[in-house]
């Protein structure tokens, strides 16, 4: 059995790290205040501070009064990168995710991994509509005549 010991921060910066302290990140809890009509952009609440922040991970839509974990950069930029708690105006279950073309999710269960992109979900839902529609009528054996 391993023993997990802490392990004492390195006292001189690797080769990649900034000593400016512009390219410091730091992390904060914020609350979501508003969204933009885009569901890109979000107002959130920083103590007495109001920013401006972006999504930088694929999250649900998210409503004012979730609780999210926001990064500000040194330059001041703000983007969202977890929900601590989501807000109980709107359940968690009834909000979309929003999968652009250059996007896709990965699925793992086990040793089996699948990886969906939007257009490949697209299709999985088309054959789905395809499929219920010719269990609830026959089209194979239907006979269609034009006049």
């Amino acid at each position: 059995m391993a023993i997990v010991q802490p392990i004492a921060p390195p006292t001189t910066p690797s080769p990649g790290d900034s000593p400016d302290p512009a390219g410091t990140v730091h992390l904060w809890q914020a609350t979501v205040s508003s969204a933009t009509a885009q569901q890109d952009t979000y107002t959130v609440v920083l103590g007495t501070e109001t920013l401006e922040a972006r999504v930088g991970v694929m999250l649900p839509l998210l409503v004012p009064g979730d609780e999210v974990l926001l990064t500000r950069t040194g330059e001041g930029r703000a983007v969202i990168t977890a929900v601590l708690s989501p807000s109980a105006a709107v359940p968690w279950d009834d909000r979309p995710i929003r999968l652009q073309s250059h996007q896709s999710i990965t699925l793992a269960a086990g040793s089996a991994t699948l990886r969906l992109t939007a257009e490949g979900l697209t299709r999985i839902v088309a054959l789905t509509i395809e499929h219920d529609a010719r269990d609830l009528v026959d089209i194979d054996a239907a006979e269609v005549r034009i006049n």
